[in-house]
């Protein structure tokens, strides 16, 4: 395969209020050096007058603003729609929660155009506190369809490993190649929250395409900003949900009831701990989330649910 460029270099940040870990994200891309040829941020459905700050603060950065909520997949699409049309080489991926070592992009660059079967880079991803525990060090797929992340919660320096493939990038920060964007195509809105990353590099790995991971690239990551921490009804349903969709798509059939016992065995560990809590959203969005998670296996279509109606009901109602 000839060499490729990643320039010009997009840096893409998707936002959906934060007005303030934004401004700290957009601060530590504009410190990139060397820098990204453009910065994006699509604003997705923000109502705390995230555009409108960040037209006035950072002039050197284009604001697309959505008019509602696409979620992570459809607003990070709307982006990088216009990021390639405008004809950008290469896409750095990011969420408005991370922050970036100044060096990052300059070596994650160089991973991307080592290879040209390269799809995509990950760097190494910390907590941003503690800032010396690592968050995502490359990932791995399980036959069952369960995802993990090398080195979680494992201080930087008791962690030693290499560049390398990984399974799965982390698109809380990465930078996507066009060709691998035009090869395997955008992410997919189906899965509304969580694994979508695992579902494009599944794609793109079945067209024969590398997943690379590159640690000495870094970047600090606010875990769970937008989702909440711990297990909120949000996470406890999407999670099943977006399993259910990856093994459908991804799974051999005769490693389903094997998965289905499974994810079982993991929504009768967790449903315990949320009932003692008293904490009766998460363990009724966990049986939704598992029942729902059956029918996407058998082949049915799941009612139709938002991320909306998990929302925590306002005082007095």
């Amino acid at each position: 395969m000839p060499a490729v460029s990643a320039r010009p270099v997009w840096a893409l940040v998707l936002a959906m209020n934060q007005l303030r870990m934004t401004r700290e994200c957009l601060t530590s891309v504009l410190a990139l050096d060397p820098p990204a040829d453009r910065v994006l941020l699509v604003d997705n459905g923000s109502t705390d007058g995230t555009a409108e700050a960040v037209r006035a603060e950072f002039p050197d950065v284009q604001v697309m603003r959505l008019p509602s909520n696409r979620y992570f997949a459809g607003g990070v699409n709307e982006g990088m729609r216009h990021a390639l049309g405008a004809g950008a080489g290469s896409i750095l991926l990011l969420n408005n929660d991370v922050v970036l070592e100044r060096g990052a992009l300059e070596t994650l660059v160089r991973a991307l155009e080592a290879d040209p079967r390269r799809a995509a880079v990950s760097p190494r991803i910390y907590y941003y506190d503690p800032p010396d525990v690592i968050w995502f060090a490359g990932g791995r797929v399980g036959g069952l369809g369960l995802v993990r992340h090398r080195g979680v919660n494992v201080k930087d320096e008791k962690f030693r490993d290499g560049a390398g493939v990984t399974e799965y990038v982390s698109l809380a920060a990465a930078l996507l190649s066009r060709e691998a964007l035009d090869t395997v195509g955008l992410l997919d809105p189906d899965y509304v929250m969580y694994v979508e990353d695992v579902d494009w590099s599944a794609r793109a790995r079945e067209r024969g395409l590398v997943l690379w991971y590159e640690p000495s690239a870094k970047v600090w990551h606010h875990v769970s900003a937008t989702s909440g921490g711990g297990l909120t009804p949000l996470k406890a349903y999407y999670r099943l949900r977006s399993g259910g969709l990856y093994l459908a798509r991804h799974g051999t059939p005769g490693r389903r009831p094997v998965a289905w016992a499974a994810y079982l065995m993991w929504t009768i560990w967790l449903l315990p701990g949320a009932l003692a809590r008293g904490d009766l959203r998460s363990s009724g969005a966990l049986l939704r989330g598992f029942m729902d998670f059956t029918r996407i296996l058998l082949g049915s279509t799941p009612p139709a649910r938002t991320p909306e109606s998990f929302a925590r009901p306002a005082p007095g109602r």
